[in-house]
């Protein structure tokens, strides 16, 4: 199934991402997964369960940071989330930035499919993210980066990393 997640286009196998959370388990802390879970719109669940995605098996990485006072600003503890999930397909089009990492030679290099399309080349792209409302928007990639795993060596290995980062500041 086809997606287009501006700047992003992924041809998405909604079946075989079902079946990789029903044969994986990714998380890594529960209660994390649960609280990423409770914070959800309903339409912002649909959106993972429309791309086979189970939300309690997907890699929620969660810090608290303690910000000391200092004289310019006064102490605060800040949380920052990394929600990372794997979709069975592969990318379509995406931006400019991301093409020149992957074209790289260490990266995928001649490997790398001519096909795939360009849909933001703009510099102030650069930081662009699919907003759905989650963080600072998703970002779609391939997993190599991520983990390392054989599996994600090359460029068709049929998996598409989604990250989503949240940062937020905690009432002390």
């Amino acid at each position: 199934m086809i997606f287009n997640f501006n700047p992003w286009q992924l041809d998405v196998d909604v079946d075989s991402t079902k079946q990789l959370y029903k044969d994986a388990d990714y998380s890594i802390d529960k209660m994390a997964n649960a609280e990423f879970i409770d914070s959800l719109s309903s339409e912002q669940q649909l959106f993972f369960n429309s791309l086979g995605v189970d939300l309690t098996k997907v890699e929620i990485d969660k810090t608290i940071y303690d910000i000391p006072e200092d004289e310019e600003t006064s102490a605060s503890k800040i949380c920052r989330v990394f929600v990372n999930y794997l979709i069975r397909g592969r990318i379509l089009a995406l931006p400019q930035y991301q093409k020149d990492l992957y074209r790289d030679e260490e990266v995928f290099g001649e490997k790398f499919p001519e096909s795939i399309k360009v849909l933001s080349s703009n510099d102030e792209d650069y930081l662009k993210t699919f907003d759905n409302g989650i963080g600072a928007g998703i970002i779609f990639k391939h997993p190599c980066f991520h983990y390392d795993d054989e599996k994600f060596k090359d460029w068709d290995c049929g998996f598409i990393l989604g990250t989503i980062l949240i940062i937020h500041d905690m009432q002390r």
